[in-house]
């Protein structure tokens, strides 16, 4: 037995009832499980009490949940594996959408970027020596925006924009470059 709201009566005061029928809907408010699916390539990484970030879908509040459950197996269609997640908070009610943040691992030497600067063939366009040059990168994951790529080189100056028509060998000039070149422009005409 738990406190709880009747969310759904199926049936009336004086209606016969069989066995097994369902009667209703009953559900305990401010607790609840959401079952998310993971690639079976972390499966190992989650561990059932680590604590997980829900967010719900507009990205305006957060809640903290555990994992309570991870399935052992794995959905031989998706290579998916269900993992439940137990969040209580008096906000929430049954059925809003919330997006999980799972800590499965961390990446050394790797950075996220907008997915679309991402070129064809796992290539980056990078700017060296004031030209624009394509880069290999390597790509360890990927969300439906973003890419997180490994083993760029420490001071590394990528674009964070993509370029129209960009091509390699095509002149170009870092923000910080551009900014400096205004201000020494701006300083010689104010002393002339």
């Amino acid at each position: 037995p738990f406190s709880g709201v009747l969310t759904e009566a199926l049936i009336s005061e004086g209606t016969l009832v069989q066995p097994g029928q369902r009667l209703g809907e009953f559900i305990q408010t401010g607790s609840y499980e959401i079952e998310v699916a993971i690639s079976s390539n972390y499966a190992d990484l989650l561990k059932v009490g680590e604590e997980v970030e829900l967010t719900n879908t507009v990205g305006n509040k957060t809640y903290t949940g555990k994992v309570a459950r991870v399935n052992a197996k794995v959905d031989a269609a998706s290579q998916s594996l269900a993992v439940v997640i137990a969040v209580s908070h008096p906000d929430l009610k049954e059925g809003m959408y919330l997006q999980a943040a799972l800590d499965a691992d961390s990446i050394e030497n790797a950075v996220q970027l907008e997915r679309n600067l991402l070129q064809t063939g796992n290539q980056l366009f990078v700017v060296k020596n004031g030209k624009l040059e394509l880069m290999d990168v390597k790509p360890v994951y990927f969300t439906d925006r973003t890419v997180v790529v490994k083993d760029i080189p420490d001071g590394t100056v990528i674009v964070s924009k993509t370029v129209p028509g960009a091509y390699e060998g095509l002149a170009v000039m870092t923000e910080a470059e551009a900014v400096a070149q205004a201000k020494a422009k701006t300083e010689k005409a104010s002393k002339s």
